[in-house]
């Protein structure tokens, strides 16, 4: 049985299965945390290139941070589709911040 893709239109935003992979593959209370950053922080987001990329995320778990990039891809309108979750070191991070190229928490 293979996962389905999600549309959320409330929200404005697809999931695609690599996503939601990637969420099952996590611990479940770290996997709330970022669906629960992402939630309150980059569904508001308009992307602006209808290409693929990534943005940096950053949550905290257990007294770490745990960094991450969420990859988006602009559908028709404003809608997003979130395609793909990688964790990522603290350095990569800092690169995608430095581009202004991250999920800035609100």
């Amino acid at each position: 049985m293979g996962l389905e893709q999600k549309y959320i239109k409330d929200k404005g935003y697809d999931v695609e299965d690599d996503f939601l992979e990637a969420l099952e593959n996590i611990d479940r209370a770290l996997a709330a945390h970022i669906v629960i950053f992402l939630e309150e922080n980059v569904f508001d987001y308009k992307p602006k290139s209808r290409y693929p990329y990534f943005l940096g995320g950053l949550v905290h778990y257990n007294n770490e941070a745990i960094t991450f990039a969420v990859q988006i891809v602009k559908e028709s309108g404003n809608y997003i589709t979130l395609s793909d979750l990688k964790f990522i070191s603290m350095d990569y991070y800092l690169d995608l911040m430095l581009k202004k190229k991250y999920i800035k928490d609100k």
